[in-house]
């Protein structure tokens, strides 16, 4: 049924939080205690005034005791401590302009309970702005977070947090990270979502402490959009050359294979970057559908680490950028599209288990290389995933690593801990189709069964004949050449957008009409079969910013629609297919002016576009489409197709049009 698409709808249709001040009084506030006071407050709308605002005494927080879930394997109370508790319902605080310095020293606080110095355990509540520094270095008493956020239906919109101060910090996790590390473990991690429907919109989180950037747990329909993290990195010679520390202290040795820390590595010195973890919160429950769109992840331990949580899982338009033990990592169902890494010292991605099923990845590897060698590029295990692994911008990696099948980190790290475990414990792959476009070697071992491997592009069966800024006019000058000589057996063909939009280009509906009919006779009395497609919508904002507004009698997308139907009844009047793709992105009520992710503005790419599709939009519309030529039984083997139009069959660079990923779904 349809379709392929439908995950990808539900992300598109999750938009920024907007707060809403209706028959609700501002409340202007200029000092923390006031903040801390309305925290705890409902139905409140408060703005706190720009400004450096200092939190040096623990008297501003307090104690709270919560109960765990009687189905948490946990009993009796949670006790947590925090400096701003957001406690209150449906309430918006407005802290733009606002920084919050948090004298480390607070963290000695609360030995016997968790710690998070800023606490939202309220539900429905917009938080816009929150800016918190952590000033000094001293180390928590306990564990610590500078962001919990417990309750449900929240939105934390352009957080920017910094944080400071752990034990074993300088190290990364070569000390451990959990039970029986070598040395005790005080961690500060930054932001910690542990309730329903939590959206994090334009967040930035810095790091310079042992901890997670943003992590779940036990968190239920999470959305992290626009969000960045960053740590630092160490060289192991710096760690090596250290004449007193913890590490001195231990021999210099580690919890990681070989048991000892080696020189000429690199290492991340927090943890993972955005992490999902199984289960947690106070009820207990599985950690379960994280959404990712145009994320960033820089220094980490990981990357995204997305492998524990229950699907679905979805990574899109994302980043990762010289973290140390992988870039991505997913479970069972999960989807990672138009994203990349660098690979700069450790894997693209990695499959940490042959538990994990199914997987549908597209990665791009930048070709970024490191002086420090990465052994292994990718880590492929587990079953039915489907990967293709392509070079951004065609740029081939000048340092050959080996993609591998059956092995990760992970397996090296558990028998060395379980020794006597049998192979294939923990690694494994079968029935996996990879399509490595990177010109790396690949490696499949005895733990690969049944994996194919194709490392060159298949014959392309679908030509892209579209030329930007081309009306019904110049399609007509070109089809000739460009379609009928070709001897297509089947031709898409979309166009109108310039003749309705493009001021240097206008026709009216009757020219339209009349061109738009000689080349349907054109091309089917040529022996091709035919599909008509009506333009997409456009965004009349960004369209008027470079076209003259007087020039149009009507709206944009009230011409567009008119086209549209002009193009439906010449299809029906010389029976051929015609397919309304503008009713697909209508269903979504799309565009939405510098939100959507369909059509490029300057909130996806930075561009005051308004009519060109994202490469995500290309996907869309290749889905689509794909869907609409099996349902009408219109793929047949070895057959040639042919996209022709304009700018939005032409697309944008190598690969990022929706002919190339049309041919991609054809040719699986």
């Amino acid at each position: 049924m349809k379709k392929t698409v439908s995950l990808l709808l539900l992300i598109i249709l999750v938009f920024s939080a907007q707060a809403t001040n209706t028959l609700r009084d501002t409340i202007f506030i200029n000092s923390v205690e006031k903040l801390a006071k309305y925290a705890q407050k409902s139905h409140v709308l408060v703005k706190m005034k720009p400004g450096e605002y200092a939190i040096n005494s623990i008297k501003i927080g307090e104690l709270s005791i919560f109960k765990y879930s009687e189905k948490n394997s946990k009993k009796g109370d949670f006790r947590i401590g925090s400096l701003i508790h957001f406690s209150g319902n449906n309430s918006q605080y407005f802290l733009n302009g606002v920084t919050l310095n948090i004298d480390g020293k607070l963290h000695d606080n609360y030995p016997k309970s968790e710690f998070s110095e800023f606490l939202v355990s309220g539900n429905n509540n917009y938080i816009e702005g929150l800016k918190g520094k952590d000033v000094g270095s001293h180390v928590p008493a306990n564990r610590v977070q500078m962001l919990r956020v417990m309750g449900d239906d929240n939105t934390i919109k352009n957080a920017d947090l910094f944080v400071h101060g752990s034990t074993p910090y300088g190290y990364g996790h070569l000390l451990g990270k959990g039970g029986n590390a070598l040395v005790p473990l005080h961690k500060h991690s930054v932001l910690l979502v542990e309730g329903s429907n939590t959206k994090l919109l334009g967040c930035k989180v810095v790091t310079h402490a042992y901890g997670h950037g943003i992590f779940m747990q036990g968190a239920v329909n999470t959305l992290l959009r626009d969000c960045y993290v960053e740590g630092k990195m160490r060289p192991t010679n710096e760690m090596l050359a250290e004449t007193s520390g913890l590490a001195f202290d231990v021999d210099f040795k580690s919890d990681y294979p070989p048991g000892k820390i080696l020189p000429n590595e690199i290492k991340s010195l927090s943890e993972d970057g955005i992490r999902a973890y199984p289960s947690g919160g106070l009820s207990g429950r599985r950690t379960q559908g994280v959404t990712v769109i145009n994320c960033t992840v820089k220094n980490m331990r990981s990357g995204f680490d997305l492998s524990a949580n229950l699907p679905p899982t979805k990574i899109a338009g994302s980043t990762a950028i010289g973290c140390q033990e992988k870039g991505f990592s997913i479970g069972t169902d999960g989807v990672i599209e138009d994203s990349k890494g660098d690979a700069l010292y450790g894997p693209l991605i990695t499959f940490v288990g042959n538990d994990v099923k199914n997987c549908k990845v597209d990665l791009e590897l930048v070709d970024t290389v490191s002086e420090y060698n990465v052994s292994r590029l990718v880590e492929i295990n587990g079953t039915g995933h489907h990967i293709t692994i392509r070079n951004y911008q065609n740029k081939k990696r000048s340092i050959e690593s080996p993609i591998v099948f059956g092995e990760s980190f992970w397996d090296d790290v558990h028998r060395y801990r379980n020794p006597d475990a049998a192979e294939g414990s923990y690694a494994g792959a079968e029935n996996i189709k990879l399509f490595n476009y990177t010109g790396m070697p690949v490696k499949l071992n005895d733990l690969s069964v049944n994996c194919i491997v194709t490392n060159s592009r298949q014959k392309q069966k679908i030509i892209n004949a579209g030329i930007g800024g081309n009306s019904t006019n110049d399609l007509l000058k070109r089809v000739d050449k460009d379609v009928i000589a070709k001897k297509p057996d089947l031709v898409i063909m979309m166009v109108g957008t310039n003749d309705m939009l493009n001021t240097r280009k206008l026709n009216d509906y009757k020219t339209y009409t009349a061109n738009l009919e000689t080349l349907i006779k054109k091309i089917k009395s040529s022996g091709s079969e035919l599909v008509l497609m009506s333009p997409i919508p456009a965004d009349s904002v960004y369209l008027f910013s470079r076209h003259d507004k007087v020039l149009f009698s009507e709206t944009p997308n009230m011409k567009i629609d008119a086209i549209g139907n002009i193009v439906k009844t010449l299809a029906a009047e010389n029976n051929v297919h015609f397919y309304d793709l503008n009713a697909e992105f209508k269903a979504l009520n799309l565009p939405i002016h510098n939100q959507d992710m369909l059509i490029r503005n300057e909130k996806n790419s930075g561009k005051k576009d308004g009519v060109h599709p994202t490469a995500l939009g290309y996907r869309f519309m290749a889905q689509n489409v794909h869907y609409f030529l099996k349902e009408h039984r219109l793929l047949k083997p070895n057959q040639n197709i042919i996209c022709f139009g304009d700018s939005i069959t032409r697309g944008g660079r190598e690969g990022q049009n929706y002919p190339a990923y049309l041919n991609e779904l054809i040719t699986q």
